[in-house]
């Protein structure tokens, strides 16, 4: 009688299970970006060359912006503003003036670049397909230049403005007859570059592409329960947690506070794993008015790890 007493007691008590998803963290440049909304601000003083340089820079910076945080899709908007007019646009203010005109939290600013002299290659003959006589001939230019990047994200609790130096060279491909001399192909070079510069511009956005690596959370259940425990469990081993979040939520219906506690734990991380950290910290806040979760100081810790909210 005492062993099956005992083990009665051991099956009402909670147990949990880890789970190590692939989490994202801060991006290379040690800013947390995620689920924050962005602009991309690019400069210019009305060289046409500069501005072309910066438009299609900008276009590609967005692009990868939006492959890494957006599913791809077109969130990150552009926006252009006036340089070289003695704005500081290193300093808080002028930053966070721009972060209102937007309307968006984080804020990138592309300045005014330096375009260097292009290095031409001497052309190479088109082989494949029907080629042009004027155009059977391809030369590749590298161009240098050097630009800086200075980034304000408002949600960022150090309020600062972060400044990058980008730059190196891009490619443009010029289609000649192969006689062309090369101060001509220079001259096509400028009118030719957005697409060079674009991969440039996709290129620099790498420092604030994400990092990623496995981290260990933790799911709580109760074995010979009710069904939504063994139910919520599988579904969150599967990383279905918006299924996961369903089962859940039905356990807080019942008496047990201990029990609803759990339950609201692990609807806070199913929320934080589902991008909704701020949510998650309520759902943890609930838990805790119930009665306290060990668990719950260590999912707060990563929340502030991963996002920077606590």
């Amino acid at each position: 009688m005492v062993v099956a007493a005992l083990m009665a007691l051991v099956s009402c008590a909670p147990q949990a299970f880890v789970v190590s998803p692939e989490m994202r963290g801060p991006s290379k440049s040690g800013l947390n970006l995620a689920g924050k909304s962005m602009a991309v601000v690019y400069l210019t003083d009305g060289n046409p060359r500069d501005t072309l340089f910066n438009a299609s820079a900008a276009a590609g910076f967005a692009t990868r912006l939006e492959e890494d945080y957006f599913g791809g899709e077109q969130a990150v908007e552009l926006f252009t503003a006036r340089g070289g007019d003695g704005t500081d646009y290193a300093s808080k203010d002028s930053l966070l003036s721009l972060v209102m005109e937007t309307g968006k939290d984080v804020v990138f600013v592309i300045d005014i670049p330096e375009l260097g002299i292009p290095t031409v290659k001497e052309p190479v003959r088109l082989t494949s397909g029907r080629v042009n006589v004027d155009s059977s001939f391809i030369s590749t230019a590298s161009v240098p230049f050097t630009t800086k990047i200075f980034v304000y994200d408002s949600m960022n609790k150090e309020d600062r403005v972060y400044g990058f130096a980008g730059g190196r060279s891009f490619n443009v491909d010029v289609y000649t007859d192969g006689k062309t001399p090369k101060d001509v192909i220079t001259k096509a070079v400028w009118k030719n570059m957005a697409s060079g510069a674009e991969k440039a511009g996709y290129t620099a956005a790498g420092t604030f592409m994400s990092t990623w690596k496995q981290d260990d959370f933790y799911v709580v259940y109760y074995d010979g329960a009710e069904n939504a425990w063994d139910k919520g469990a599988e579904y969150a081993y599967s990383y279905k947690w918006k299924e996961a979040i369903s089962q859940w939520t039905t356990l807080l219906k019942c008496r047990n506070d201990e029990k609803k506690a759990c339950a609201a734990y692990n609807i806070a991380l199913g929320c934080f794993m589902c991008g909704q950290p701020a949510l998650a910290l309520e759902w943890l806040d609930r838990s805790d008015s119930y009665t306290p979760v060990s668990l719950s100081t260590n999912l707060r810790e990563k929340i502030k790890k991963y996002t920077g909210i606590e």
